[in-house]
């Protein structure tokens, strides 16, 4: 009977361990990781900014770009070039309050644009995408 209870005790101490571990990361482990983390402010704007070079260059590169919900749940954005087009994958699965548009959607873009925004900040879209509208990928607060 000892042996029972500690093996539920020990299995249900890794269920409790293990399942509330989603796959996602946190604000600062996305920053560690290298992402574009995009809240209030964009973080690691230089990695995008290179990514933006390699395309002018028609080099192959891939970011990710992470934004998080108020609630903290983390939405991911994925970007690869392949040297003529931008394979983009968007991810939510991991927002609580995602509603019925949860899950991952992909679409082929061929390029990135610079918007200006109503308060004068910059927008990065994605743009000549196969399902006919725009992407909306950061902002760039203008005073940064």
């Amino acid at each position: 009977m000892n042996r029972f209870l500690l093996a539920t005790i020990i299995i249900l101490t890794l269920f409790s361990a293990t399942g509330c571990s989603s796959g996602a990361y946190s604000y600062d482990e996305a920053i560690k990781r290298g992402d574009i983390v995009y809240q209030v402010q964009v973080e690691n704007f230089e990695r995008f900014e290179l990514f933006l070079n390699n395309l002018s260059i028609k080099k192959e590169d891939n970011i990710r770009i992470t934004g998080f919900t108020h609630e903290g749940d983390p939405i991911f954005q994925d970007l690869e070039y392949d040297g003529k087009v931008i394979h983009y994958t968007r991810d939510n699965s991991f927002d609580e309050y995602a509603g019925e548009g949860k899950g991952v959607e992909r679409d082929v873009c061929t390029k990135i644009i610079e918007k200006e925004s109503e308060q004068g900040d910059i927008d990065y879209l994605l743009s000549g995408c196969t399902k006919g509208y725009d992407l909306f990928l950061i902002n760039l607060d203008k005073d940064n």
